[in-house]
């Protein structure tokens, strides 16, 4: 098993925190979040890390060194993260995955939930506050993901997605070749999650609950000010 994570964005929501500093090199609880990252799939046995880059991309390389591979996103200033994802494509072939935003605070322990299901999955918190706007989640009654994304009414919706996502070896197959019809369209300025169609439509991704373990999705000052507090002290290695 492999890991991607997207980590080209500039952050410009974090002000004064990513002044001349990517996103995934934000501070917090005494290191880079891309460091919890690494950490955590350290501790699940994969080694096996490519990050894509973009803004500031020197300073991730300078960081990590030779641990992880690295992918350049050179459109990073005018593209969202499905363009990302898309330029990490061959790594999208006959090797379960995972895939992560850079920008997620995560406790090991929904790591380990993540790796052992089988097949294609998402992590989603039922307890938290669906909100207009976010990447909310619609599950059926055996928590099959039917739809996920910014799009949907909260109303009709039953979980947030907590962005971490794993796909088996079937699965990267059919999110690359989706990948490749989108981006062929012109489709840069949207989410990972647009790729995950097929499979939803499939009904092959389920849904790995997180919503008892702390977390965050790090997008604003308040965010990270929220996450030091209250998510950081509550981490467990």
């Amino acid at each position: 098993m492999r890991a991607l994570i997207l980590a080209a964005g500039a952050g410009t929501r974090l002000r004064h925190l990513t002044h001349q500093r990517p996103k995934c090199l934000v501070p917090i609880a005494g290191r880079a979040l891309l460091d919890h990252q690494l950490q955590a799939l350290h501790g699940a046995g994969i080694k096996e890390v490519v990050v894509v880059i973009g803004f500031e991309a020197e300073q991730v390389r300078r960081h990590c060194g030779d641990q992880v591979t690295y992918v350049v996103n050179e459109q990073w200033a005018t593209t969202n993260s499905i363009y990302s994802l898309y330029k990490a494509a061959s790594w999208l072939e006959s090797e379960p995955t995972l895939l992560f935003n850079c920008d997620i605070l995560f406790d090991h322990r929904i790591l380990r939930r993540l790796v052992d299901r089988r097949g294609c999955a998402i992590v989603v918190d039922s307890q938290a506050d669906r909100l207009a706007g976010e990447m909310n989640v619609r599950l059926d009654e055996t928590g099959v993901v039917r739809a996920i994304g910014k799009h949907l009414d909260p109303v009709t919706t039953h979980a947030v997605s907590v962005q971490l996502a794993a796909f088996d070896a079937e699965g990267t197959r059919r999110v690359r070749a989706e990948l490749e019809r989108l981006v062929h369209d012109d489709v840069k300025d949207a989410f990972p999650t647009s790729s995950y169609g097929p499979l939803i439509e499939a009904g092959q991704m389920t849904a790995v609950e997180a919503g008892d373990l702390p977390w965050a999705e790090i997008d604003s000052v308040e965010d990270y000010e929220q996450a030091s507090a209250t998510v950081a002290p509550r981490l467990q290695d």
